[in-house]
Protein backbone atom coordinates (compact mmCIF):
# COMPACT_ATOMS: atom_id res chain seq x y z
CA UNK A 1 0.00 0.00 0.00
CA UNK A 2 1.50 3.31 -1.13
CA UNK A 3 1.11 6.76 0.39
CA UNK A 4 1.00 9.15 -2.55
CA UNK A 5 1.36 12.97 -2.72
CA UNK A 6 -1.66 15.26 -2.87
CA UNK A 7 -1.18 16.11 -6.56
CA UNK A 8 -1.94 12.50 -7.46
CA UNK A 9 -5.60 13.14 -6.69
CA UNK A 10 -5.77 15.41 -9.73
CA UNK A 11 -3.66 13.02 -11.79
CA UNK A 12 -6.16 10.21 -11.22
CA UNK A 13 -8.74 12.17 -13.17
CA UNK A 14 -6.19 12.98 -15.88
CA UNK A 15 -5.41 9.27 -16.22
CA UNK A 16 -9.13 8.47 -16.16
CA UNK A 17 -9.72 10.81 -19.09
CA UNK A 18 -6.79 9.23 -20.94
CA UNK A 19 -8.48 5.82 -20.57
CA UNK A 20 -11.73 7.29 -21.88
CA UNK A 21 -9.95 8.64 -24.95
CA UNK A 22 -8.67 5.16 -25.85
CA UNK A 23 -12.16 3.89 -26.68
CA UNK A 24 -14.82 6.62 -26.28
CA UNK A 25 -17.54 4.92 -28.35
CA UNK A 26 -17.43 1.64 -26.41
CA UNK A 27 -17.11 3.52 -23.11
CA UNK A 28 -20.30 5.45 -23.88
CA UNK A 29 -22.07 2.24 -24.95
CA UNK A 30 -21.14 0.47 -21.71
CA UNK A 31 -22.03 3.43 -19.51
CA UNK A 32 -25.35 3.97 -21.29
CA UNK A 33 -26.20 0.27 -20.99
CA UNK A 34 -25.42 0.38 -17.28
CA UNK A 35 -27.44 3.59 -16.89
CA UNK A 36 -30.48 2.04 -18.61
CA UNK A 37 -30.23 -1.12 -16.50
CA UNK A 38 -30.14 0.90 -13.28
CA UNK A 39 -33.05 3.08 -14.48
CA UNK A 40 -35.14 0.00 -15.23
CA UNK A 41 -34.39 -1.45 -11.82
CA UNK A 42 -35.28 1.88 -10.27
CA UNK A 43 -38.77 1.62 -11.71
CA UNK A 44 -39.52 -1.27 -9.34
CA UNK A 45 -41.01 0.55 -6.37
CA UNK A 46 -39.25 -0.01 -3.05
CA UNK A 47 -37.27 -3.02 -4.29
CA UNK A 48 -35.57 -1.33 -7.27
CA UNK A 49 -33.24 0.93 -5.28
CA UNK A 50 -32.24 -1.97 -3.04
CA UNK A 51 -31.47 -4.25 -6.01
CA UNK A 52 -29.38 -1.62 -7.79
CA UNK A 53 -27.39 -1.03 -4.59
CA UNK A 54 -26.83 -4.76 -4.09
CA UNK A 55 -25.39 -5.02 -7.61
CA UNK A 56 -23.29 -1.86 -7.38
CA UNK A 57 -20.06 -3.58 -6.17
CA UNK A 58 -20.20 -6.12 -9.01
CA UNK A 59 -20.74 -3.41 -11.61
CA UNK A 60 -17.91 -1.35 -10.13
CA UNK A 61 -15.59 -4.35 -10.67
CA UNK A 62 -16.85 -4.60 -14.25
CA UNK A 63 -15.80 -1.03 -14.95
CA UNK A 64 -12.44 -1.67 -13.28
CA UNK A 65 -12.05 -4.59 -15.69
CA UNK A 66 -12.84 -2.22 -18.56
CA UNK A 67 -10.05 0.09 -17.40
CA UNK A 68 -7.63 -2.80 -16.95
CA UNK A 69 -8.36 -4.03 -20.48
CA UNK A 70 -7.67 -0.57 -21.88
CA UNK A 71 -4.51 -0.31 -19.80
CA UNK A 72 -3.28 -3.54 -21.41
CA UNK A 73 -4.13 -2.22 -24.86
CA UNK A 74 -6.92 -4.76 -25.34
CA UNK A 75 -9.99 -4.11 -27.47
CA UNK A 76 -13.15 -3.69 -25.40
CA UNK A 77 -16.23 -5.87 -25.78
CA UNK A 78 -19.77 -5.69 -24.34
CA UNK A 79 -19.12 -8.82 -22.24
CA UNK A 80 -16.93 -6.77 -19.92
CA UNK A 81 -20.04 -5.21 -18.39
CA UNK A 82 -20.82 -8.61 -16.84
CA UNK A 83 -17.24 -9.52 -15.89
CA UNK A 84 -17.65 -8.22 -12.35
CA UNK A 85 -20.21 -10.95 -11.69
CA UNK A 86 -17.70 -13.76 -12.34
CA UNK A 87 -15.27 -13.41 -9.41
CA UNK A 88 -16.28 -13.36 -5.78
CA UNK A 89 -19.90 -12.54 -6.61
CA UNK A 90 -21.29 -13.77 -3.28
CA UNK A 91 -18.92 -11.55 -1.34
CA UNK A 92 -19.71 -8.63 -3.67
CA UNK A 93 -23.40 -9.15 -2.95
CA UNK A 94 -22.60 -9.11 0.76
CA UNK A 95 -20.74 -5.83 0.27
CA UNK A 96 -23.76 -4.46 -1.57
CA UNK A 97 -26.05 -5.46 1.30
CA UNK A 98 -23.73 -3.88 3.87
CA UNK A 99 -23.47 -0.73 1.76
CA UNK A 100 -27.26 -0.51 1.54
CA UNK A 101 -27.71 -0.91 5.30
CA UNK A 102 -25.03 1.65 6.12
CA UNK A 103 -26.34 4.23 3.65
CA UNK A 104 -29.84 3.83 5.09
CA UNK A 105 -28.33 4.28 8.55
CA UNK A 106 -26.57 7.48 7.42
CA UNK A 107 -29.84 8.78 5.98
CA UNK A 108 -31.59 7.87 9.22
CA UNK A 109 -29.06 10.01 11.09
CA UNK A 110 -29.77 12.83 8.63
CA UNK A 111 -33.47 12.47 9.46
CA UNK A 112 -32.74 14.15 12.78
CA UNK A 113 -32.47 17.40 10.82
CA UNK A 114 -35.39 17.12 8.39
CA UNK A 115 -37.82 14.55 9.82
CA UNK A 116 -36.98 12.03 7.11
CA UNK A 117 -37.46 14.20 4.01
CA UNK A 118 -34.05 13.33 2.54
CA UNK A 119 -34.49 9.63 3.36
CA UNK A 120 -37.83 9.50 1.56
CA UNK A 121 -36.38 11.39 -1.41
CA UNK A 122 -33.45 9.00 -1.86
CA UNK A 123 -35.22 5.73 -1.04
CA UNK A 124 -38.77 6.34 -2.26
CA UNK A 125 -38.22 9.07 -4.82
CA UNK A 126 -40.63 11.42 -3.06
CA UNK A 127 -39.62 15.06 -3.57
CA UNK A 128 -38.97 16.93 -0.30
CA UNK A 129 -41.72 19.27 0.88
CA UNK A 130 -41.34 22.97 0.18
CA UNK A 131 -41.22 23.68 3.90
CA UNK A 132 -38.08 21.52 4.29
CA UNK A 133 -36.39 23.52 1.54
CA UNK A 134 -37.45 26.92 2.83
CA UNK A 135 -36.43 26.37 6.45
CA UNK A 136 -33.08 24.88 5.44
CA UNK A 137 -33.68 21.54 7.16
CA UNK A 138 -33.01 19.60 3.96
CA UNK A 139 -29.65 21.37 3.65
CA UNK A 140 -28.73 20.46 7.21
CA UNK A 141 -29.75 16.88 6.46
CA UNK A 142 -27.39 16.83 3.47
CA UNK A 143 -24.54 17.94 5.73
CA UNK A 144 -25.33 15.25 8.29
CA UNK A 145 -25.63 12.59 5.59
CA UNK A 146 -22.29 13.63 4.11
CA UNK A 147 -20.58 13.48 7.51
CA UNK A 148 -22.05 10.07 8.27
CA UNK A 149 -21.49 8.79 4.73
CA UNK A 150 -17.83 9.76 4.33
CA UNK A 151 -16.43 6.86 6.44
CA UNK A 152 -18.75 4.52 4.54
CA UNK A 153 -17.40 5.70 1.19
CA UNK A 154 -13.85 5.31 2.49
CA UNK A 155 -14.51 1.72 3.49
CA UNK A 156 -16.15 0.83 0.17
CA UNK A 157 -13.87 2.80 -2.21
CA UNK A 158 -11.51 -0.10 -2.95
CA UNK A 159 -13.43 -2.93 -1.28
CA UNK A 160 -15.08 -4.45 -4.39
CA UNK A 161 -11.87 -4.59 -6.42
CA UNK A 162 -9.93 -5.94 -3.42
CA UNK A 163 -12.48 -8.75 -3.24
CA UNK A 164 -12.43 -9.52 -6.97
CA UNK A 165 -8.75 -8.97 -7.77
CA UNK A 166 -7.01 -9.59 -4.44
CA UNK A 167 -9.38 -12.32 -3.24
CA UNK A 168 -9.99 -10.67 0.12
CA UNK A 169 -12.99 -11.34 2.29
CA UNK A 170 -15.61 -8.68 2.96
CA UNK A 171 -14.23 -7.55 6.33
CA UNK A 172 -10.60 -7.47 5.23
CA UNK A 173 -11.42 -5.55 2.04
CA UNK A 174 -13.37 -2.92 3.97
CA UNK A 175 -10.53 -2.59 6.49
CA UNK A 176 -7.83 -2.16 3.82
CA UNK A 177 -9.97 0.23 1.80
CA UNK A 178 -10.76 2.48 4.76
CA UNK A 179 -7.18 2.79 5.97
CA UNK A 180 -5.69 3.16 2.48
CA UNK A 181 -7.99 6.14 1.89
CA UNK A 182 -7.28 7.51 5.37
CA UNK A 183 -3.51 7.31 4.89
CA UNK A 184 -3.85 9.02 1.50
CA UNK A 185 -6.24 11.72 2.71
CA UNK A 186 -4.28 14.51 1.02
CA UNK A 187 -4.65 12.98 -2.44
CA UNK A 188 -8.33 12.22 -1.84
CA UNK A 189 -8.92 15.75 -0.56
CA UNK A 190 -7.40 17.11 -3.78
CA UNK A 191 -9.52 14.64 -5.75
CA UNK A 192 -12.68 15.78 -3.97
CA UNK A 193 -11.70 19.41 -4.54
CA UNK A 194 -11.71 18.84 -8.29
CA UNK A 195 -15.23 17.46 -8.01
CA UNK A 196 -16.34 20.54 -6.06
CA UNK A 197 -14.95 22.76 -8.80
CA UNK A 198 -16.59 20.53 -11.41
CA UNK A 199 -19.91 20.79 -9.59
CA UNK A 200 -19.65 24.57 -9.56
CA UNK A 201 -18.89 24.55 -13.29
CA UNK A 202 -21.89 22.27 -13.87
CA UNK A 203 -24.18 24.69 -12.02
CA UNK A 204 -22.89 27.56 -14.13
CA UNK A 205 -23.46 25.58 -17.33
CA UNK A 206 -26.93 24.58 -16.15
CA UNK A 207 -27.75 28.22 -15.47
CA UNK A 208 -26.60 29.12 -18.97
CA UNK A 209 -28.76 26.34 -20.45
CA UNK A 210 -31.77 27.58 -18.48
CA UNK A 211 -31.30 31.08 -19.87
CA UNK A 212 -30.71 29.91 -23.44
CA UNK A 213 -33.59 27.42 -23.55
CA UNK A 214 -36.02 29.46 -21.49
CA UNK A 215 -36.14 26.74 -18.87
CA UNK A 216 -37.49 24.00 -21.13
CA UNK A 217 -37.42 20.88 -18.97
CA UNK A 218 -36.84 18.33 -21.76
CA UNK A 219 -33.76 20.17 -23.06
CA UNK A 220 -32.36 20.58 -19.55
CA UNK A 221 -32.77 16.85 -18.86
CA UNK A 222 -31.07 15.96 -22.13
CA UNK A 223 -28.19 18.30 -21.28
CA UNK A 224 -27.79 16.76 -17.82
CA UNK A 225 -27.88 13.20 -19.20
CA UNK A 226 -25.38 13.95 -21.96
CA UNK A 227 -22.96 15.63 -19.56
CA UNK A 228 -23.24 12.75 -17.09
CA UNK A 229 -22.59 10.13 -19.77
CA UNK A 230 -19.52 12.03 -20.93
CA UNK A 231 -18.21 12.43 -17.37
CA UNK A 232 -18.76 8.93 -15.96
CA UNK A 233 -16.06 7.16 -18.03
CA UNK A 234 -13.45 9.58 -16.68
CA UNK A 235 -14.73 9.03 -13.13
CA UNK A 236 -14.60 5.24 -13.50
CA UNK A 237 -11.12 5.57 -14.97
CA UNK A 238 -10.03 7.66 -12.00
CA UNK A 239 -11.14 4.87 -9.63
CA UNK A 240 -8.83 2.50 -11.49
CA UNK A 241 -5.99 5.04 -11.48
CA UNK A 242 -6.30 5.54 -7.72
CA UNK A 243 -6.24 1.78 -7.12
CA UNK A 244 -3.17 1.21 -9.29
CA UNK A 245 -1.44 4.16 -7.63
CA UNK A 246 -2.05 3.01 -4.07
CA UNK A 247 -1.82 -0.75 -4.65
CA UNK A 248 0.89 -0.92 -7.35
CA UNK A 249 2.07 -4.44 -6.54
CA UNK A 250 -1.27 -6.08 -7.28
CA UNK A 251 -1.46 -8.13 -10.46
CA UNK A 252 -4.59 -7.36 -12.48
CA UNK A 253 -6.30 -10.59 -13.61
CA UNK A 254 -7.14 -11.16 -17.25
CA UNK A 255 -10.75 -10.53 -18.22
CA UNK A 256 -12.96 -11.77 -21.05
CA UNK A 257 -13.16 -9.32 -23.90
CA UNK A 258 -15.54 -10.87 -26.38
CA UNK A 259 -19.32 -10.83 -26.45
Amino acid sequence: MNIVPARNGWLWLVKGFALFRKSPAMWLFLVLTYWIAMALLGQIRYVGVALSTLLLPAFSVSFMDVCAALDRGTTLGPALLASGFRRGFRILLLLGALYLLLIVAALAIASLADSGALLQWVVLGEEPPIAAIRDGSISRAFVLAAAAGTPILMAFWFAPVLVAWDRMGAGKSLFYSFFSVLRNWRAFLAYAGVFVLGGAAFLLLTGAVVVITGGQLAIMRFFGLALTLLTLPTVFGSFYASYRDIFPGTSVPGTPISA
